[in-house]
């Protein structure tokens, strides 16, 4: 179980993808949901769409050095917000008038990260979340 806790390095990975291309093609990182042509505000506010996203990635790059509260703290909210997004992409699939890959692959990963979480919060010493003196 201790090797459940590299996921989250898994995720920083992926995070560090989005973070890019939020920031500095974010026409193009909509465009993976939608054919249609994002306005300004659109494209605006998936940048800051991104910076949320740097935050959230340094919480668990922090969480994960420390071990203990703070990974626990993280891992919580990043649940919650796993919660939220499977939501939401439900709503998105309703807006779009379809399933488009990239809502899907967000539920996929939203799924297996918040079960890689739950297990994490719920055996933190099996799984490393918890640093033994040993």
């Amino acid at each position: 179980m201790k090797y459940l806790i590299y996921v989250f390095y898994a995720e920083i990975l992926i995070n560090l993808g989005s973070i890019t291309q939020t920031l500095f093609t974010p026409a193009k990182f909509l465009g993976a949901f939608s054919t249609e042509p994002a306005s300004a505000a659109a494209i605006e506010m998936t940048r800051w769409y991104g910076v949320l996203i740097c935050v959230l990635t340094y919480l668990l790059v922090r969480g994960l050095q420390q071990r203990g509260p703070a990974l626990r703290v993280a891992l919580e909210a990043l649940l919650v917000g796993d919660v939220i997004q499977i939501a939401v992409s439900f709503v998105t699939a309703n807006a779009l008038g379809g399933w488009p890959f990239n809502v899907i692959l967000s539920v996929v990963v939203s799924v297996i990260l918040g079960i890689v979480r739950i297990v994490c919060l719920w055996k933190p010493l099996e799984t490393g979340i918890i640093k033994t003196n040993a």
